[in-house]
């Protein structure tokens, strides 16, 4: 399997901050035996946004993005993929909730603008985030993967152990049997055709 990284978000493009989620996503990516074959900075601009996504949809079967889930205009990274992939956005009450909780816990009345991270786009999974409250999405569109991750690494990083890296060894296990058992029947054809042909010489590869 084969991986891009797109981080979104202007901040990471001036001198001032540094993308280290990128780094921690290819070494994780890596000792699965996921390839990461490009990484990308975005700013936050939806066309530039989209044109990323559908050009590494194109290209590779999973995607990580991290950043742009937050409650404010700025943050297109949830609608443009909804968009990009046909998906309407619907309000989950769960997650409304849940946000609501977290401020009243802070002694604050929630503001309007952070429905917006209630937002899930048709067929998403929800990957919960307790250390914040951008929850992250989890997408399958024919056979192709996208994770989509909040910006902060102190939640990114948890929510990419405990949410996003079992989903990957599952499909990563899988991945490695079918190979496997493709590998197994080509030895078992050439061992076949080895014992009709005394001259052949068969060497496992």
């Amino acid at each position: 399997m084969k991986a891009e990284i797109i981080a979104v978000g202007s901040e990471l493009l001036t001198p001032d901050r540094m993308d280290t989620n990128s780094l921690f996503l290819t070494e994780e990516l890596n000792k699965l035996g996921i390839e990461v074959v490009r990484k990308s900075i975005v700013g936050d601009n939806r066309d530039y946004l989209s044109a990323a996504f559908k050009e590494a949809l194109e290209r590779v079967e999973l995607v990580i993005a991290s950043g742009g889930l937050g409650p404010t205009e700025d943050d297109l990274t949830r609608e443009t993929v909804a968009e990009l992939l046909g998906r309407k956005l619907h309000r989950n009450e769960a997650i409304l909730r849940y946000i609501e909780g977290r401020f009243r816990h802070l002694g604050r009345e929630m503001p309007a603008v952070n429905v917006r991270q209630a937002m899930v786009p048709e067929g998403a999974e929800i990957l919960e985030n307790p250390r914040g409250s951008a929850p992250g999405l989890w997408i399958e569109d024919a056979g192709r993967f996208l994770a989509l991750l909040p910006g902060p690494p102190r939640e990114l990083k948890p929510m990419y152990q405990e949410q996003v890296l079992p989903r990957l060894q599952r499909r990563s296990s899988s991945i490695r049997m079918f190979h496997g058992n493709c590998a197994s029947r080509a030895w078992e054809n050439r061992a076949s055709s080895s014992a009709l042909n005394p001259f052949t010489r068969v060497t496992r590869t």
